[in-house]
């Protein structure tokens, strides 16, 4: 041992020997003046061998020209340093000539006036290994979930075609039958409302998860929605002898009404499946600062340590008497939109005795009754636009059921009707009758080059002004972001309702006649 403090040179020696990096110190002319054992043991050279060697030694041959500059460039201003991580990947060789990825680190010292230079080499075969697999399944997951965006696109437009003629037609048959049957088209359509909404969610969970629904906010009366959503599940309760119990309150919400609804929806569904006896209650709560939305049954309950697990995406819990079990989707859908709307949930729960879902929404999302937009009549057409004269309308559709649905519906309805195929058929129609035509409707999607944008501009050319125009789609294409942003186009989402088509019908011919821009 020294007399003075500090570590004995010879176990200083023996740390820097059993050390696990590769150490190396090089003179200022770049030979090799010292390798520790992992030296050896990384570059397959004995200690001896390496000793008075140039470090280009270890440098792959076609790198050497490089690195004597890179040394000449450390020897002029010496500072400690990683060695090139920011440029280029580092690689050294072997003396079998095989090469492997390196992490050097780079520190000067001097020693009786003479710079030498300390490097510690890492092998990151192993980490760039590991890298290298992270990348590639990387791209595998970027190709997967592009085939999934576009399976889900055509999916989207291909299953709401045939939902879109059902809602339409169903709407139109409302127009031709009174007494019991209309209660009976009425609970019809409400079904096909929600299966729309559940379609639209299932088909939009991957953009729930990637975060880019973005909410369509309106001001949606709490209490007609309750009121719908009673009436939608009412038989099914009954069905399952249980009692639905709804109180219906008279708060309107800033806020995207099929998402909500498919909150409350979903929330209904789950205490229902979970319920064989009692009964399932839907009430509002307003404290000083939120509005609660509650969800409560008499069902089998929710163990403490499953909680926070029933939001999991396809967990399903084993409990007793639950009878059949869902997707494992509703719960979880529940916490995405909640989350994207800026509502919270909070579970109550005891086994055997029920549960209580509750959602809890600030006050800023509550509109004050002076503040309130015009809301849409829960059902009923012969008062719209009574006595009114009816803008024509120019339909570009090229589904011949959803076309002839909503000819069929417009006409119901009074209005003037054309209707086209194709772009050509529809470019063709209005070259011969453009000054008798108010309005466009049209799908997204069409057969041939142009879709329903494109063709649109086209008419707008011919008329010479920004002909008001209603825009259906049924997939997710990111240009369709940017058409409720043209002037007087409303985008409207297959499927739509033909109250909710129609009402938007009116509203852009009331904005054509206000700015005075009609023929």
């Amino acid at each position: 041992m020294t007399d003075g403090p500090g570590l004995n040179p010879l176990i200083a020696l023996r740390v820097v020997e059993q050390a696990p990096d590769a150490l190396i110190l090089v003179d200022g002319a770049g030979l090799i003046v010292y390798a520790n054992n992992a030296v050896a043991t990384l570059f397959g050279y004995s200690q001896a061998e390496l000793i008075g060697r140039s470090i280009e030694c270890l440098v792959p041959e076609r790198f050497r020209d490089a690195h004597s500059r890179y040394r000449e460039g450390f020897n002029a201003t010496p500072a400690a340093r990683e060695m090139g991580a920011r440029m280029v990947a580092l690689s050294a060789v072997r003396q079998d000539g095989s090469e492997f990825p390196t992490e050097i680190r780079l520190a000067p010292m001097h020693e009786a006036g003479q710079l030498l230079i300390v490097a510690a080499v890492r092998d990151i075969s192993e980490r760039s290994r590991i890298t290298e697999e992270l990348r590639a399944a990387r791209q595998e997951a970027d190709v997967a979930n592009r085939a999934k965006s576009r399976f889900l696109a055509t999916a989207s437009h291909d299953l709401r075609q045939p939902l879109q003629t059902l809602q339409l037609l169903t709407a139109a048959l409302g127009r031709q039958v009174d007494g019991p049957a209309t209660e009976i088209i009425d609970r019809q359509q409400h079904a096909l409302q929600s299966m729309a909404d559940l379609l639209n969610t299932l088909l939009d969970i991957s953009k729930l998860e990637s975060g880019t629904v973005t909410p369509t906010l309106e001001d949606v009366s709490l209490g007609d929605m309750l009121a719908e959503i009673r009436q939608q599940f009412e038989q099914i309760a009954t069905a399952r002898g249980l009692a639905l119990t709804v109180t219906v309150c008279s708060e309107f919400l800033r806020t995207d009404r099929v998402l909500l609804r498919q909150l409350i929806q979903n929330l209904l569904t789950n205490a229902l499946q979970y319920t064989r006896v009692g009964g399932v209650s839907i009430r509002t709560v307003r404290t000083s600062t939120h509005l609660n939305i509650e969800v409560t049954d008499t069902g089998v309950g929710i163990a403490p340590d499953q909680t926070e697990r029933i939001f999991d995406e396809y967990y399903r819990m084993e409990r007793p008497g639950a009878g059949r079990r869902g997707s494992g989707l509703g719960l979880n859908i529940v916490r995405q939109i909640s989350r994207l709307l800026g509502y919270g949930v909070e579970v109550e729960s005891e086994l055997g005795r029920g549960t209580t879902f509750r959602l809890v929404i600030p006050q800023d999302y509550l509109v004050e009754p002076g503040m309130r937009a015009a809301a849409l009549p829960a059902a009923g057409y012969a008062d719209l636009q009574a006595g009114l004269l009816k803008p024509s309308v120019l339909v570009i559709e090229d589904d011949d059921a959803v076309r002839g649905a909503l000819e069929l519906i417009l006409k119901l309805n009074d209005y003037p009707v054309r209707v086209a195929a194709t772009a050509e058929v529809a470019e063709a129609l209005f070259a011969r009758e453009g000054p008798d035509i108010d309005l466009v409707v049209t799908d997204f999607h069409l057969n041939g080059p142009d879709n329903g944008l494109q063709v649109l501009d086209r008419l707008r050319a011919m008329a010479g002004r920004d002909l008001p125009a209603v825009v259906l789609s049924g997939d997710t294409s990111p240009i369709l972001r940017h058409a409720g942003q043209l002037s007087r186009v409303q985008l409207l989402r297959k499927p739509v309702e033909a109250r909710h088509l129609i009402r938007t019908l009116e509203q852009l011919f009331g904005s054509e006649e206000a700015t005075g821009s009609g023929p």
